[in-house]
């Protein structure tokens, strides 16, 4: 059970009607160690994003001059709805006088270009109103409802809320008159207003917005399986479908009937059992493919599509944020954890001014024809310059600013301790109990975690801890000394009247673990990778004395796990533990020919294994891959 309370969140601010949990304002978190630094490095994104093209284009017409030919991309002024998103987090989080003045400055520009009327899109002209040569008329108003609501939480502005309304107002009317548009949203547009929608009804009071949530929801098809969805165009558009599904979740959270929960839990099943990448990537050449297992380590047949694209991972990170806060299972935390640690913090540079569009776990030899959606293979594209579709940085900046909603959640009977970092949270239970936390861990890199009680009087409340699924074996220590060992992949519980000072400790083993696919992957059929922690691991070029596609495992993947050395690098990428292993070198094809004998031994060399978040940061020309042949 949940009651409704206030501070309200700013991302998760989903109705308590049907939700097992909710998170905590972000206002009551302070996040600090690995996740910390990200945050911070987000803020600084934030701002560098305003030297990119993304908001020229409403810079240009509000001069009354005629925009570049830069910013002429796909739904443009969707990714300054996004980064207003972004900088509203964060500024609720914490307080920044350039970056409120620069928030302010954007929301001006986006409400002096509002028609009369409503109707916002500066791509109006060359293109038409609701135009089906285009069809993200409804994705961008989706993202200017979500952007509105974060401003007004953050500074409780409401001129931009007001604009988002006055558009939405305009797209009822056309909805309403039977404009022939809306009978090919559900085949042809970009799912977003969904969500939009929702929030917005939520935050402005009208129920007429979220009626209307709900009607385009039913022009999609949301089934239980995979391979049936229909998400706009494409079908299955990895991301389209991420973002369609979560406004369904959000739907199920408002006690909404477009779409059942039982059938978004089968198709979060499909998704995360068959659908996945080692990585948590999704996706290849954008699409989810219509056969499970189907999973490609690249994709060759395109130079200018991959697998595993950015913004899938975002969208797919929020579908199961909200399919927790349904029911929090540990599971749903377990799919969040990897996909964040692996590879959405390895789609951005350690600075989080860069970015890949696609994330293929293995690039290796020529990639001289080949391009990331335009930018190089082998390194990021960096600010200010973006891709030739800019939605990756934008979601990172809003994302990263709504991270610290995700670590807690929140019922009448406790709190969830969801993702380690070092971190604080102040805050009160919907019922009233009082809770002060703080965490303290090196996670990723150490399995170690202590939780102190803070505040200043006594509260009773049950404190779960997740033990990932990854862990073989936890050992958490309550506040008298007792030890209760644990599997991994559940929350292990404690209820008791907790006492400023009381410390639990969770200790979670972290050997280095040999990752092996199902045979149902025939992408991945004899090859192997390692794992330490929630971590990835993967071989890059820089580290390798021969060519890195020309190395094997020569040993069996548990026997390469066990031997492997875990060395601490402080300088190196951050601080990373990074793996030491004896690899074999395969003879090449012009060392031998295409088919040779089965050697009884291969040569061996030594090499360094790192986080497959830290790849391609050192080199602009960077080569890796995930899977290595079993020798």
């Amino acid at each position: 059970m949940i009651s409704d309370r206030t501070p309200h969140p700013l991302a998760g601010d989903w109705s308590t009607a049907k939700a097992g949990c909710r998170p905590p304002s972000l206002r009551e978190v302070r996040v600090e160690g690995f996740l910390g630094r990200r945050m911070e490095a987000n803020r600084h994104s934030i701002l560098a994003g305003l030297e990119s093209p993304i908001p020229r284009r409403f810079q240009a017409l509000a001069r009354g001059e005629e925009p570049g030919p830069e910013t002429e991309r796909l739904a443009s002024d969707s990714d300054l709805y996004k980064w207003i998103e972004g900088a509203s987090y964060a500024l609720a989080y914490r307080l920044d006088e350039p970056l409120r003045a620069a928030a302010e400055e954007m929301v001006g520009l986006v409400l002096a270009l509002q028609a009369p009327d409503g109707y916002l899109n500066t791509q109006v002209p060359p293109y038409e109103r609701l135009d089906t040569r285009v069809n993200h008329d409804l994705y961008q108003a989706g993202h200017l409802c979500e952007a509105a609501v974060a401003y007004h939480r953050a500074t409780g502005d409401g001129r931009l809320l007001e604009a988002a309304g006055r558009w939405i107002d305009w797209l009822l009317a056309r909805y309403e008159e039977g404009h022939p548009y809306f009978s090919q949203v559900g085949e042809h547009e970009h799912p977003e207003i969904e969500l939009g929608l929702l929030r917005l009804a939520r935050e402005a009071g009208e129920p007429r917005y979220r009626r209307f949530a709900e009607a385009i929801l039913s022009m999609h098809r949301i089934t239980p399986r995979v391979a049936d969805l229909v998400a706009g165009a494409g079908d299955r558009h990895a991301v389209r479908v991420g973002y369609l599904l979560t406004a369904a979740a959000e739907s199920c959270l408002e006690g909404g009937d477009a779409v059942s929960p039982d059938t978004l839990q089968a198709v979060w099943e499909d998704l995360s059992s068959t659908r996945l990448y080692v990585t948590g990537g999704l996706g290849c050449r954008e699409q989810i493919p219509v056969r499970p297992y189907d999973l490609p380590q690249t994709y060759e047949e395109n130079p200018d599509r991959d697998i595993a694209e950015t913004c899938a991972s975002v969208a797919m990170m929020m579908f199961t944020w909200r399919m927790h806060a349904l029911t929090p299972r540990a599971h749903y935390m377990d799919t969040i954890e990897t996909i964040l640690y692996n590879h959405y913090l390895g789609a951005l540079s350690l600075d989080n001014l860069a970015n890949f569009y696609y994330n293929p776990l293995r690039v290796v030899g020529d990639q001289s024809w080949r391009t990331d959606h335009g930018g190089s293979r082998g390194r990021r594209t960096r600010l200010p310059e973006i891709h030739s579709t800019a939605c990756c940085l934008p979601n990172a900046w809003r994302f990263f600013g709504a991270l610290p909603e995700y670590l807690y959640s929140l019922d009448d009977t406790g709190v969830w301790v969801n993702l380690y970092t070092s971190s604080t949270l102040a805050t009160a239970l919907p019922s009233g109990a009082p809770v002060g936390l703080r965490v303290e861990t090196d996670y990723p890199h150490d399995g170690r975690v202590a939780v102190s009680v803070t505040g200043e009087a006594p509260s009773a409340y049950s404190l779960r801890l997740r033990v990932p699924g990854w862990c073989r074996r936890a050992v958490l220590t309550d506040p008298d000394g007792r030890e209760t060992v644990s599997p991994g992949g559940e929350y292990v519980a404690l209820a008791r009247t907790w006492r400023p000072g009381d410390r639990v400790t969770l200790e979670m083993e972290m050997p280095v673990r040999a990752i092996v696919s199902a045979p149902e992957i025939a992408a991945n059929a004899g090859q192997a990778a390692l794992g330490r922690g929630p971590l990835v691991y993967c071989l890059e070029g820089v580290d390798a004395e021969y060519p890195i596609e020309r190395l094997a495992l020569p040993v069996s993947p548990r026997e390469a796990a066990a031997g492997a050395r875990v060395e601490w690098a402080p300088d190196l990428l951050g601080g990373v533990h990074w793996l030491g292993v004896t690899l074999g070198v395969l003879p090449s094809a012009a060392e031998a020919g295409p088919y040779i004998e089965a050697p009884e031994r291969l040569p061996e060399t030594w090499a360094w294994l790192v986080p497959f978040y830290a790849r391609a940061n050192r080199s602009d020309e960077a080569r890796w891959t995930v899977f290595l042949p079993r020798g």
